[in-house]
Order: structure tokens, then C-alpha cells, then sequence
């Protein structure tokens, strides 16, 4: 008997052990059932909370589907192509054709004989483009077409505003979506308008294809290169070349093709001074050195002359002058420009080349062999001159030329993405720099058709062979100038 208390307690012991063990074994199972629990929990809000959220992102996908279908709708309703016209130049100029007889008439005619060479190409590219109605822009300066249509004969000179003006109006009445603006006076107005015309449709979903006549010059590469890497651009843009194109266009990815059923197919032939017909802008003259504006005025006695007792004698230059004008020191109109034209110099006086400021802005002068001939620059002052050499050479400026020549500089953004000094010039000392750029040769030589153009395109020294210009560009016949409307 003594023996059993102790193995009772031994065996209580046990018992308590074996409690306690199990005890910490429903501890750990009700702290993890608890912990499976809130898991349990945070599951279902999440997903509850993924169940709002992909129902109402259903929602907003159905919404954003049923934008998606109206807009394309909308744009599919709405699609076009677009032709935008510089004509401004000859080469975009249309036929002589439909300027003869009623002008009004004419404007129509050509409209829509281009809206159907518009759609035959249309067609033979993408039959469902050739449906889409066609939207035409094309601008030029109403002053310029006149006085270019009547110096080549086509229009009469006495008419031609007026003849420009119902062709413009008959051009633009022949379809809604047609538009004749005439820009005004003004360099590059045209040009402006068309580029922002084509940034304003080149990347609407709504514009299908794009029709660009500019190819003339290379005045529009800069800008046709923004977008080769915007395939959707790109695949859009149709290049509308003429009889004349510029060499930088051969470069880029676009598509082109022509109309010469509907614009010129040659270069204006713009007659001579004295030859019948002629309406040619030329400034003749008694002296070898182009007249500068002073000097189409009467003679005045300066400072630096001595009066004369004799009588002046009048030059042709004058004599023709007030012919069309009466006003002295007044720049001359085209009437003025037409009557000096007009006279013919008598024999054994050259033609000397006009000045740059008795040229409009897009008229440019070539040779009997269309080399581009340089008009002459007015005098440059001794004083600008010394101011030039002292900013360039002892302060070290280098001035950004388009800026200071052509009023626009493709990387100026205001003059902060320009490397060259926008720092404002003088008239006077933007001449020297045009006397200095025009010592430096132009790389499309005598092919250059750019009226901003202010480097040399020849030279007549007598050492070709030396010369920083090729040897094509010496001993062009300058005397033969002659004017083209660009």
C-alpha cells in the first residue's frame, strides 16, 4: 500500500504533462485557425474588391468600345483627301488653257478636271480612296499670278487682276470643298500657308491621303522630314511633282506621281526687253552698274557734288520712269516696271543686271541657258562694313544667316535651339553679310531655283581653275538675264 500514493502521483505527473502538451497543441491550432481565418477574410474582400473592380473596368471597356466604334464612325463619315496646291510657281501654275476666253469659266474647268485626275489616280492606287470627297487648298499671291500671267503673255496686263480674280472665284464656286485663297503681298505667304495646312491634317485620323504640289524647290524637305518615321504619316503623303522638282525630294520615303493634263508642263517663257509683247520687269540704263532706286528718280545735286551749270542730262532709266511715274523717290510699281521694260536700249549698251531691290520676291533671274543668275546687291557702307568686321572678327559673333536674311531659322525655337547669334543687325550691316554669303558658292550652282537663296551661283573672275567656284559656274552670259516666277 505504500506503494501506491507514489505511483499515483507519478502517474498525475504524467497526466498534468500530457494535459499541458496538449494544451500548447490547441493553442497552436487556435492562433493558425485564427490566422486562416483573417486570411480567409482579406480573400474575400479582395476578391469582392476584384469583382467591382473588373465589373466596372467591363463597364468602362464597353464604354470606351462604344467611343472607340462612334469615333471611327465618325471619321469614316467624315474622311477626305487633301490636296494642297503652292501656286505660287510656275511649275504648280495651271495650263494656259483655262485662262483664255471667260477666266470664271476656266477656274471651273480646271477645278474639275482636277478633281478628276484626282480621283483617276485615286483609283488606280485604292479603288475605296477614288469615293472620298476631295478637299483642295491652293494659295498664291493674287498680286504676283497677275503680274506673272500677263509678263508671259498669257493674260492681258490691263486685265490680269481682274482675269485672276474670276479664275480664282470660278476655281473655288466649282465644288464646296474647293478653295482658290489668294494670300496677298508678301514673301512665303503661301509657302506658310500650306505648311500649316499640312501639320494641321497630317496626323487627322479623318485625312486619308494627302496630295502635296510643292516639289519645285526643296523649300518644303525640312518639314517633310518630320514625319518619315510616322509610318501612318508617310503612307498618306503623295508627292505631286511637276517639270520642275527639287533634288532633296529624291531622298524621302513618299509616294508621287503628276498631273500634266492640269498644270503647266514647261517653264514661262518670259519674252526680253523690246521684244513684242513684252511686259518683262528690267531696269535698262546708261551706265554699266545696276540703277539703284536713287537713281530712278530725277537727278539731285548731294553735298558731295558740286552743282552743275550745265543741264542734266536724262538717263533712259529716268526718261522711262516718268513715263509711268510722276513721283520722285517712290519705289516703282509695275506699271513703272512695265514701261521701263518696255524701252528699248539703243544698240551698243549692255544689260546690266537689276538690283535686288527692283525684283519682287519670287522672281528670280537665269541666262539664255537658265543658269541662275545673281541680281546685284545695292553698295555696301564703309561704316557697316567696319561694325561687321569688328563683331565677327574681334568680338567673335557668328550670326545666324536665315534669321538676319530670310526673317526664320528652322532651329531658333525663339533663339534658344540655335547655335548662332539672333542678336538684331541693322539693315545696313545685313547687307555686308549678304555681300559676304554671295562670295560663297551655292550647292545646287546654276540649277538653283530658291528665291531666298543668298549665295553665289557665279563668278566672274579670271582663274576658274582656282576658284572656290566650280568651273561651270564662270563666264555665264549674264547679260542675257531674263525673269522666272518661282
Amino acid at each position: 500500500m505504500d506503494g501506491i500514493p507514489v505511483e499515483f502521483g507519478l502517474y498525475l505527473d504524467q497526466v498534468q504533462r500530457q494535459s499541458e502538451q496538449n494544451l500548447g497543441w490547441m493553442k497552436i491550432f487556435n492562433d493558425r485557425v485564427t490566422q486562416l481565418s483573417r486570411l480567409y477574410r482579406d480573400a474575400c474582400r479582395d476578391l469582392e474588391r476584384e469583382r467591382i473592380a473588373g465589373r466596372v473596368a467591363q463597364e468602362q471597356a464597353e464604354i470606351i468600345d462604344e467611343k472607340l466604334r462612334v469615333l471611327e464612325d465618325s471619321a469614316a463619315r467624315s474622311a477626305f483627301v487633301l490636296v494642297l496646291i503652292d501656286a505660287d510657281t510656275d511649275a504648280y501654275l495651271f495650263d494656259d488653257k483655262y485662262y483664255r476666253d471667260d477666266a470664271a469659266d476656266g477656274g471651273e474647268r480646271a477645278a474639275v478636271d482636277l478633281r478628276a485626275a484626282v480621283r483617276q489616280h485615286l483609283q488606280s492606287i485604292d479603288g475605296a480612296l477614288a469615293g472620298l470627297p476631295i478637299v483642295v487648298k491652293a494659295f498664291a499671291s493674287g498680286d504676283g499670278l497677275a503680274y506673272i500671267l500677263s509678263k508671259a503673255g498669257i493674260i492681258r496686263q490691263g486685265d490680269a487682276q481682274d482675269v485672276v480674280s474670276r479664275f480664282t472665284r470660278g476655281f473655288s464656286q466649282a465644288d464646296d470643298m474647293f478653295d482658290f485663297v489668294l494670300v496677298g503681298k508678301g514673301k512665303d505667304r503661301a509657302d506658310h500657308k500650306l505648311m500649316a495646312a499640312f501639320r494641321q491634317f497630317a496626323e487627322n485620323p479623318s485625312c486619308r491621303r494627302i496630295l502635296l504640289a510643292g516639289c519645285h524647290d526643296n523649300g518644303y524637305v525640312r518639314m517633310l522630314e518630320k514625319y518619315v518615321r510616322n509610318v501612318p504619316v508617310a503612307e498618306k503623303v503623295t508627292l505631286l511633282k511637276s517639270f520642275q522638282t527639287g533634288s532633296e525630294y529624291a531622298a524621302l520615303p513618299f509616294a508621287s506621281t503628276s498631273m500634266a493634263s492640269v498644270f503647266r508642263t514647261r517653264r514661262l517663257s518670259i519674252p526680253r526687253a523690246g521684244s513684242p509683247g513684252n511686259l518683262a520687269v528690267q531696269y535698262p540704263s546708261a551706265v554699266y552698274h545696276p540703277p539703284s532706286l536713287v537713281q530712278m528718280s530725277p537727278k539731285r545735286e548731294t553735298a558731295s557734288s558740286p552743282p552743275s551749270s550745265a543741264p542734266s542730262t536724262p538717263t533712259i532709266t529716268t526718261i522711262a520712269l516718268h513715263t509711268a511715274s510722276t513721283k520722285p523717290n517712290s519705289s516703282p510699281t509695275y506699271a513703272a516696271r512695265a514701261a521701263v521694260a518696255a524701252f528699248t536700249p539703243p544698240s551698243g549698251i549692255s544689260r546690266p543686271v537689276p538690283s535686288t531691290t527692283s525684283l519682287p520676291d519670287n522672281v528670280i533671274l537665269v541666262s539664255a541657258n537658265d543658269h541662275r543668275i545673281d541680281a546685284t546687291l545695292p553698295p555696301k557702307s564703309a561704316g557697316a562694313v567696319e561694325r561687321i568686321h569688328h563683331k565677327t572678327t574681334i568680338s567673335g559673333k557668328r550670326y545666324c544667316n536665315p534669321f538676319h536674311l530670310s526673317g526664320s531659322c528652322n532651329g531658333s525655337g525663339g533663339g534658344g535651339g540655335c547655335n548662332y547669334s539672333h542678336e538684331p543687325l541693322s539693315v545696313a550691316e545685313k547687307l555686308v553679310l549678304r555681300h559676304r554669303l554671295r562670295g560663297e558658292k551655292c550647292h545646287e550652282r546654276g540649277r538653283c531655283r530658291d528665291p531666298r537663296c543668298f549665295y553665289g551661283h557665279h563668278c566672274g573672275c579670271s582663274s576658274p581653275k582656282k576658284c572656290n567656284f566650280s568651273v561651270g559656274m564662270h563666264g555665264v552670259d549674264v547679260e542675257s538675264w531674263r525673269e522666272v516666277y518661282v
